[in-house]
């Protein structure tokens, strides 16, 4: 039996969680639990690409950053296009200790939408290499009540120019690319009735459109909203690190995103988990650096260090990256997030769950420590700095995650 003070996004009470183990635990008022974080955008990869991630290391990853449900992107190799590959990856994902749910692929032929329907897949997602079939897409998903996830970027507005370093991306897939992508998505989902999600959305102006349409939702990252291409070569020793699409935008950009997030006009907070080797990420040139970073155990750190550092409130971290997104998802059940607001944690990648042992946060400090979660009566995960203060509750299976500590808070 564990009693803690929890926050259920309005206000503060003391309950008690049924676990395995022999041990009656009374938190301290430093250890507070919220809802665990659901996170709609990452890839797992697996398959050809097990180098990178597989679905337990990414499931692992997961854990350890307080996330208990995610939607796995299609992009895998194979690519996810059809519901038989579908089923396949759902099967593969049976055993996760994480509630999995799948984003399908645009299929060849879009009457395979009601497939995936039948075998529980209720969002397909949108790349801009399928922008050409975006009419046919929204309208089949109304068609089948399912939501739209887009990648919004139009690719006919992109360039190909060579630079020095990864601020040349930012040139080579304009923001103009996304207002323009968002435009067309808006109008689509208005014509055809459509639930229509824009993920990762770097303009403020998309947030703008989105919310006035009153049809569309959307996401930002803690890297678009925290990074900008300048700020992130600076931070990382390599010129095309900071390659990632969307691209990083310039500061002003930037800060008018972070407002549109703090005033509450942005639906849903998304890792957009994109693993990739060292070698993938450093040493390479333009061309040849892989786009994206390792996200799902810095994004809920990085988002709860806002609300300690008192530039949005706490009720605001659950809608955004835990009540929203599992209602996207369909996520049902209680799951706690174990948070100590007295202590710190430095990101260190060499310390990630996650085969990706890189970002472009490491050495940051957030003004939290994320002590444990529970699912399902059971502790999934714990920092090993509190393995003896929640020792009597961990069972076989259970996470130790490692986390390095700054100097106390008060």
């Amino acid at each position: 039996m564990l009693t803690v003070r929890y926050f259920n996004g309005n206000s503060f009470t003391r309950i008690k969680l049924s676990l395995g183990g022999s041990r009656f635990i009374e938190l301290p008022d430093n250890i507070i639990a919220i809802p665990a974080f659901v996170d709609l955008h990452v890839h797992l990869r697996d398959w050809g690409e097990d180098y990178k991630e597989d679905l337990n290391t990414g499931s692992r990853a997961a854990l350890a950053g307080g996330v208990t449900a995610v939607g796995d992107m299609p992009n895998t190799k194979p690519p996810i296009r059809s519901p038989e590959l579908a089923l396949k990856r759902l099967k593969a994902a049976e055993g996760l200790k994480i509630t999995y749910r799948l984003h399908g692929g645009v299929p060849t032929d879009l009457n395979l939408m009601s497939g995936y329907v039948s075998i529980g897949v209720r969002s397909v997602k949108v790349y801009p290499e399928d922008y050409g079939l975006l009419d046919g897409v929204v309208k089949a998903a109304a068609a089948n009540n399912m939501t739209v996830v887009i990648h919004c970027e139009d690719p006919s507005m992109f360039r190909s120019v060579k630079g020095i370093d990864s601020r040349m991306h930012r040139v080579n897939r304009p923001i103009d690319a996304e207002f323009s992508c968002a435009l067309r998505a808006v109008q689509l989902a208005l014509i055809h009735g459509a639930r229509v999600h824009l993920t990762h959305v770097t303009d403020p102006r998309v947030v703008d459109l989105a919310r006035l349409s009153g049809r569309v939702t959307v996401d930002v990252t803690m890297h678009h909203l925290l990074l900008d291409d300048e700020s992130c070569v600076e931070l990382v020793n390599d010129p095309f690190y900071c390659k990632v699409n969307p691209p990083l935008r310039d500061r002003s950009t930037r800060l008018e995103l972070l407002k549109r997030f703090i005033n509450g006009s942005v639906d849903m907070v998304a890792s957009d988990h994109a693993p990739h080797s060292i070698s993938e990420k450093f040493g390479r040139d333009y061309e040849n650096t892989a786009s994206g970073f390792p996200g799902l155990e810095t994004t809920g750190l990085l988002l709860l260090d806002l609300w300690r550092r008192g530039l949005i409130d706490l009720t605001r971290v659950i809608e955004a990256y835990s009540i929203n997104p599992g209602r996207m998802l369909s996520v049902g059940g209680e799951s706690y997030l174990l948070v100590d607001v007295k202590s710190s944690t430095v990101i260190e990648p060499n310390l990630f769950m996650s085969k990706a042992k890189h970002s472009p946060f490491a050495n940051w400090v957030t003004m939290v420590r994320l002590v444990g979660l529970v699912k399902g009566g059971e502790l999934l995960m714990v920092d090993s700095d509190y393995e003896n203060m929640l020792g009597g509750l961990i069972s076989e299976g259970t996470v130790i995650k490692r986390s390095k500590a700054a100097s106390p808070l008060t």
